[in-house]
This record gives structure tokens, C-alpha cells and sequence, in this order.
């Protein structure tokens, strides 16, 4: 029929277009090969003390900035490219395979031995084409356990040991996201724990299974229980009696459910898992607010926005003021003397105080360099104008102006004097990188 021929078309531009992504994306991936490879094998303009290893990681952390994105991003996605099967990658550029897939193959298959996945590689490239990233996972997994199953126990068991770890990511609204990885069996445990919670609730409490299954699990890390919020719960807790319900029906012998065990279970089950038997668990926790605070205010204001001093962003504006100025023609502070004559106490000290780098780390949740998202915890507290171990006078103090948290990677990169950096007024970060792009941090608070 003439409309079935129709849609089948539209389909094929569908799959058409998806193609051409795929194989672009591949394309950026060969390119950015292709840079940091050029990048490091290149003589150092800047001395011996740099390395090969300094010229890769600074190659890297250019590719990031310039995409806005991370080193560990960028790295990763290039690790994963120099990797890949010669037919998985075919795939890739021929557009058959997308980046989730390929990804999922890469990690799938990554302690494999290499006679298995010779055997494997074919069958896998076919179920790439027919399955989702989850389930293609679990099928290279339940390949894997088939062909080596000795191989599958033993890499299973090593990477419960060595592979979990917990990642947090600040997102909009006062919301952060908790990431954890952890073996199937605790995850299946923590989501029995959270149901078992869940079901305990009256069915009239408000709040949508999502929210039930995050406030149980923040009762649960609390060791509390998890409150009902109906009404008659809500009566109940205000005259001072026990408000946990034991049944879930108000004045009803029967049992029922509010209905939510499966929405985090197959959503978790329907990630994609590693080869250990791995996988991500992500829940939105709310960060904390007063219980009589009240809620945001989401109507949009009657009147229009004023105008801002200069207008644009921060980032805008001093991009525009600086243009292609090299580091010291706009630092709020050159000397790294924060507008002070005389040093105060601690000043020439190398090391900052215990309460000076606690509120140094506090107005700096992560690493000063753009894009960087190691919190402040795990860096290094680097002097933004060089510290001066011969004469601490007459190099930058250290004071509040002039210090901020630094992960090892970008402080190396700055100790070699790869990238620069300078603090502006406002409070916004001025780094410059080997190759003389300019980028700018906004002020974090």
C-alpha cells in the first residue's frame, strides 16, 4: 500500500540519519587520536623537565576544554578507540554501531583473554545489531561464562574486590546524584531493603513510587524508618503515637501494595554492566533544606528580568576584555600579595593552615581547572602566583586570594608551566593552554 511504502521510507531516513551519526562520531574519535598522538610525539618547547607523559596528559586536557568536557572523559573515550576489535571498529565507521554499543562491547570484553574473543566476535557483532547496550552486555557476559568459565569466576571475583567505588554529580534544584557500583548481589539486596520499606506504606501517602524508593533509601542510610506521609499518618504522628503503619490498608485486613517493586529494579537490571558482574546504581537524593522552609518558588516573575551591569555572562564579558592578552596584563592580583603590603600569618608559609585550606576547599567544591569535576577533597592546594621557597616575601603568599584546589593532573601540567593561570576581578579564573586558548572558571559561590 502506497501509505506503508510511505513510513518504510521515512524509516530508512531515520536509519539513514543514525548512520551518519555513528560514523561522525566514530570520525571525531579517529581525529582526536590522530591530535594527541601528534601532540605527544612532538619535541617539548619547554624543557627537559617535561615529559612524554606531561605532553600526553596536557593533549588530553586540551581536547577537554575545547569540547567542555573532562580529562577522564576524553581519556576514556580515546583508551576505548586504541582498543577496539579491528571488526568492532569497522562497525563503529561504517556507522552500523553506535557509541553506546561500542562501548559496551569495549567494556564487556576488556580482561578477556584474547583466543576467546577471537571466537566470540562474530556472534557478539551480530547481537549488537538486535539488542539494546543492557542487554547486549548480559549477552557478552553469558557468552564469556560459556566459553571461559574459569576465566569469568576469577576476573568476577577480583573485580568485587578492586572495582566499586561512589561518584557524586551536583545537579540543578539542590539535587546531587549518588552513582555507586557494587555487585549484583548487593544490589539486588539494597533494592529488596528499599521495597520492603516501600511496601510497608499506606497506599494513600502522596508521594510517586520514585520518591518513596529515594526516601527510603536516605531512612535506610539514616538507620530510621521510613514514615508514612498520608494523612491519618500525619494525625497520627502530631498526637506523639507510633506513626509506622504495620498493615498497608487503613481498617483492612487485606494487603496492598503501593506498586512500585519493579521500577528501579528493571531500570537498574536495564543498565549496562562490566564484565565483573558490576553495575551502576543511580537514585536523585535531595540535599538538605529546614522541614519548614518553604518550596521553591517555580512561577515565572511578572515583570522582566533587569538588565545586569555590562550585560552577558562573566565568562562573556571577561572573554571579551582579555581577547588574546597573554597572563599579568588583568590580574586582579600579579604579585599574588592580595592587595595586602604586609603579610599575615601564615602567609609565607608553603603549606596553608588547617583553617585556611578547610575555607579555601569549601568555597571550591572541585578543581579550579575548566571542566574539572574532582572535588576539592581530593586535590592538591596550588598557589595560583607561584610560591617562592627562596624568598616566600616575594613570591605569592599564601592567602585566600591566592591558593585553590588543584587535582595532581592539572598541578602538574601548571608546575610545568604547560598551562598558566591568573585570578581576574570577579573572581573568575584565567587559564591559558599550551597552544594559547584562552579559558575562563567562573567564580563557584
Amino acid at each position: 500500500m502506497a501509505w506503508a511504502t510511505e513510513h518504510h521510507s521515512a524509516l530508512a531516513d531515520v536509519l539513514g540519519a543514525r548512520r551518519t551519526i555513528n560514523a561522525a562520531v566514530a570520525s571525531e574519535l579517529a581525529f582526536m587520536d590522530e591530535y594527541v598522538r601528534s601532540r605527544t610525539a612532538g619535541t617539548s618547547p619547554w624543557g627537559t623537565g617535561v615529559t612524554e607523559k606531561d605532553m600526553y596528559s596536557s593533549a588530553i586536557c586540551e581536547v577537554a576544554a575545547a569540547l567542555s568536557s573532562t580529562f577522564a572523559a576524553i581519556d576514556n573515550k580515546l583508551q576505548m578507540w586504541r582498543q577496539l576489535r579491528p571488526l568492532v571498529r569497522q562497525g563503529f565507521v561504517d556507522g552500523v554501531l553506535d557509541l553506546e554499543r561500542v562501548r559496551t562491547i569495549h567494556d564487556h570484553l576488556l580482561q578477556a583473554r584474547p583466543e576467546t574473543v577471537v571466537v566470540l566476535e562474530v556472534e557478539i557483532l551480530k547481537a549488537a545489531q538486535e539488542m539494546a547496550p543492557g542487554a547486549l552486555g548480559r549477552e557478552i557476559d553469558r557468552l564469556l561464562t560459556e566459553a571461559d568459565a574459569d576465566w569469568d569466576r576469577a576476573v568476577r571475583k577480583r573485580a568485587a574486590r578492586t572495582e566499586k567505588r561512589i561518584r557524586l554529580r551536583r545537579r540543578a534544584r539542590g539535587l546531587s546524584s549518588l552513582t555507586t557500583l557494587m555487585t549484583d548481589g548487593e544490589a539486588d539486596e539494597q533494592l529488596s531493603r528499599i521495597d520492603a520499606e516501600v511496601t510497608r506504606l499506606h497506599p494513600e501517602d502522596p508521594r510517586s513510587d520514585d520518591q518513596r524508593r529515594g526516601d527510603a533509601q536516605t531512612a535506610l542510610m539514616r538507620g530510621e524508618t521510613l514514615l508514612c506521609e498520608c494523612a491519618t499518618c500525619q494525625v497520627v504522628r502530631e498526637d506523639g503515637t507510633d506513626p509506622a503503619p504495620e498493615n498497608p490498608a487503613h481498617g483492612d485486613s487485606t494487603t496492598e501494595t503501593s506498586g512500585p517493586t519493579d521500577t528501579i529494579s528493571d531500570t537498574t537490571r536495564g543498565t549496562s554492566t562490566d564484565s565483573s558482574g558490576l553495575i551502576p546504581l543511580e537514585r536523585e537524593l535531595p540535599t538538605s533544606r529546614p522541614p519548614d522552609a518553604p518550596p521553591a518558588d517555580t512561577t515565572e516573575p511578572a515583570t522582566a528580568t533587569p538588565s545586569r551591569p555590562g550585560g552577558g555572562t562573566l565568562i562573556e564579558r571577561w572573554r571579551a576584555i582579555v581577547g588574546d592578552d597573554p597572563i599579568g596584563v588583568h590580574a586582579l592580583y600579579p604579585d599574588g600579595h592580595g592587595g595586602m603590603k604586609i603579610p599575615p600569618p601564615g602567609a609565607l608559609s608553603y603549606t596553608p593552615g588547617r583553617a585556611l585550606a578547610a575555607k579555601v576547599r569549601a568555597e571550591n567544591p572541585y578543581c579550579l581547572h575548566p571542566g574539572c569535576n574532582v572535588p576539592s577533597e581530593r586535590c592538591d592546594l596550588d598557589h595560583i602566583v607561584e610560591f617562592d621557597r627562596h624568598r616566600p616575601e616575594k613570591g605569592g603568599w599564601t592567602i585566600l586570594t591566592n591558593i585553590g584546589p588543584r587535582c595532581r593532573l592539572h598541578h602538574n601540567l601548571k608546575t610545568r608551566k604547560l598551562w598558566r593561570t591568573e585570578l581576574l576581578p570577579e573572581g573568575v579564573l584565567h587559564i591559558v593552554d599550551p597552544l594559547g586558548n584562552h579559558y575562563f572558571t567562573p567564580p563557584s559561590r
